[in-house]
């Protein structure tokens, strides 16, 4: 073999070698990178667990207001330092109760693209005003003022209300926590979210005529609402308006509701309604069946939610 072809040889023999170990070592990154988001991954899976775990444990609890940490040590694999923190707030009146439960990896959370090394699980609870519960025991409904009571077959389930009794939680308090929007179709396609609605919108809410409302929820407008005719709510419900009136149209059936406007509340005839209406103003339409029912008036707490 000539010099010249052993110098090729040669020249061949060190470009393999070199591809081989560009390839080794890209393996290498592949399989480091791999290990790192296993390892990422089985993080995220812990920290949802740990993160729960406190949710669970606290979410039915009667907490003071405040900020603590729950927890600070170190998870497998690779010894990550993992912090909860808990934030307990509550509204002006004391009445509502925002409690959110979040977990973080402290050497990822903050990072680009590490967006499981922070979990947080978030819930809402209302309680009612004593006055308004002694009141759910005995009447369907409270106001100042009311007109077309002649229409009402068991007058003993009207009271007249003094201003403290029909005075409104503060429920701005909602704001930044409860869900922001829906629409009319939503709400009947999809059902209210037990997370809770607060709409902060000067926009009339309708509820569509001729429709069934499924789900467990407190909703609430800035404005009026209006349901139509023939709608059926079959779960627990508290609607307010905290600016407007509250319209009932014919036949539309409440099967377990607190209803409470700043304004107006308006039944239309036919209405079947269980619980408590309240209002500084009710007008009777015409003829309709109400029931007292107490537990509407129950502390109501929504699921958890993360955003």
């Amino acid at each position: 073999m000539s010099k010249s072809e052993k110098g090729s040889v040669s020249v061949v023999l060190l470009i393999i070698c070199f591809v081989l170990a560009l390839l080794a070592h890209l393996a290498l990154i592949s399989s480091r990178q791999e290990l790192k988001e296993a390892r990422q991954r089985v993080l995220a899976k812990q920290l949802r667990h740990l993160n729960n775990s406190f949710f669970m444990k606290l979410a039915n609890e009667e907490l003071p207001s405040g900020k603590w940490q729950c927890f600070q040590g170190r998870v497998q694999p690779g010894k990550e330092s993992v912090t909860v923190n808990c934030k307990s707030e509550y509204s002006s009146d004391g009445l509502i109760n925002f409690l959110e439960v979040k977990s973080k990896a402290d050497n990822y959370a903050g990072q680009s693209g590490n967006a499981d090394a922070v979990q947080r699980l978030c819930r809402l609870k209302m309680n009612f005003a004593e006055a308004q519960k002694k009141m759910a025991e005995k009447y369907v409904l409270t106001s100042k003022k009311a007109t077309g009571l002649e229409n009402l077959e068991q007058e003993a389930l009207y009271i007249q209300a003094s201003t403290e009794e029909v005075t409104l939680p503060a429920l701005s308090f909602f704001q930044g926590k409860a869900a922001s929007s829906i629409t009319s179709d939503e709400a009947v396609n999809e059902g209210l979210t037990r997370r809770f609605v607060y709409l902060n919108s000067s926009q009339i809410f309708t509820f569509k005529k001729n429709s069934v409302i499924r789900g467990q929820s407190i909703f609430t407008n800035k404005a009026s609402i209006i349901i139509g005719a023939n709608c059926h709510f079959p779960d627990r419900l508290a609607m307010y308006s905290t600016q407007g009136n509250i319209t009932l149209e014919d036949n539309v059936r409440l099967d377990k509701a607190l209803l409470h406007a700043y304004g107006t509340v308006t039944i239309g005839s036919g209405c079947k309604i269980n619980g408590l209406i309240i209002a500084n103003n009710i007008v009777l339409k015409g003829k309709a069946a109400f029931s007292a029912d107490a537990d509407v008036l129950a502390a109501f707490a929504s699921s958890a939610f993360s955003n």
